[in-house]
């Protein structure tokens, strides 16, 4: 099969580690041709000169969804279609801003438009609200003229856009997001990506953006109420400007804020932390969940549809509203050493039920595969 791989709109860190993640795993799959079109970020995070002949390389440096900027890259996506002809497009996350002619699979991975009864639309304004309406029209527009196929990471998400986008249910696929390949094969750096731990130190990670369904800012609200006796940091990855304006005095002594880190690095950062914090309102699927689960660490987070789904009862959940709730669950994590490892044995469990990126990356091409025998 010649296979075009889009990643070309992709700059947002989960959906680019999905995306590398696949591209790497398909050099053990044997017998396709492989085409694959890179945005900045996403070829950043790939040693092309690893990849064998069956794959060609296309660098796209502008967006193509931008109006002006982007017509370039339209044209040259369009321009490489007609050049190689493959039998099946994947674009690792829609929409791709361009309509091709071969049979065309898009990821989703939208939750503001699935989930709209997330309380994260309360909190925002009117405004942001609007917008978020005018971007749902603007992007279901073009995932229905882009794409005939999509496939989504869990089940839930998959009926929510089926919906949405009234598509027939059989053209709607669900594979589940996973852990990377490199959670396998977890090297111990001779030096740390954090401070040396203190005695006793309690280390909750949130390794997401500041984005504002990602609830981080709440930190603000919940250190004041944490017993400061009990000796405990929160260690973020969130752009260094962004953190100083965001975060009070007294909640910055209380945290490490080192920055974005490269996909490779996730593993370590995990194995120098306790537990996973995510107070994230919003989600169609956090690999964190089975991150966590597989460097063996207890999960603290939001008690909504989507986190349940995938971490079921692998996880210690607190509304994601309420301080006081928040504040206390985390003590009791820190203090309750049964409960800690039960959580962990959980989520061992659980994680084993996921399938891991080979598989993962399999299912891709056996839907790519599938929908080109159909068109």
């Amino acid at each position: 099969m010649k296979l075009l791989i889009n990643a070309s709109t992709l700059s947002a860190t989960g959906v680019v580690q999905v995306a590398v993640s696949f591209i790497n795993e398909c050099k053990k799959i044997e017998g396709n041709t492989y085409y694959v079109v890179l945005s900045q970020q996403v070829s950043s995070e790939l040693d092309i000169s690893s990849f064998g002949k069956n794959f060609t390389f296309y660098l796209i440096k502008n967006h193509p969804k931008n109006l002006l900027s982007g017509l370039s890259s339209r044209i040259k996506l369009k321009s490489i279609e007609r050049t190689i002809k493959p039998d099946s497009i994947f674009s690792v996350f829609g929409p791709s801003w361009f309509t091709p002619k071969a049979p065309h699979l898009m990821g989703y991975a939208y939750p503001h438009y699935v989930y709209p009864d997330s309380p994260f639309f309360a909190r925002i304004s009117l405004w942001s609200r609007v917008l978020i309406l005018f971007k749902r029209w603007i992007h279901t527009y073009f995932l229905r003229k882009n794409g005939s196929y999509f496939v989504c990471e869990t089940d839930d998400v998959s009926e929510r856009l089926h919906s949405i986008l009234n598509f027939p249910k059989e053209n709607i696929f669900t594979v589940s997001n996973t852990y990377g390949e490199h959670f396998n094969n977890v090297i111990k750096f001779n030096k740390t990506l954090l401070p040396k731990k203190k005695s006793n130190e309690f280390r909750f990670l949130s390794l997401c953006s500041l984005n504002e369904h990602k609830n981080l800012k709440i930190l603000n609200q919940v250190i004041p109420l944490l017993d400061k006796k009990l000796n405990f940091k929160f260690i973020l990855t969130v752009d260094s400007e962004l953190f100083e304006e965001s975060f009070s005095e007294e909640s910055k002594s209380f945290i490490y804020n080192i920055g974005r880190i490269n996909i490779a690095d996730c593993p370590q950062i995990y194995s120098e932390c306790d537990a996973l914090f995510l107070p994230t309102l919003l989600e169609c699927f956090s690999a964190n969940y089975p991150e966590a689960m597989k460097m063996g660490k207890p999960i603290l987070t939001s008690d909504l549809n989507f986190a349940k789904k995938v971490c079921q009862d692998a996880a210690f959940y607190f509304d994601p509203l309420d301080t006081s709730d928040i504040a206390q669950k985390i003590i009791r994590l820190m203090k309750d050493e049964l409960l800690y490892k039960e959580l962990v044995l959980k989520g061992k469990n659980r994680v084993e039920l996921f399938p891991d990126a080979s598989q993962r990356a399999r299912k891709y091409i056996e839907i790519c595969k599938k929908i080109s025998k159909i068109c």
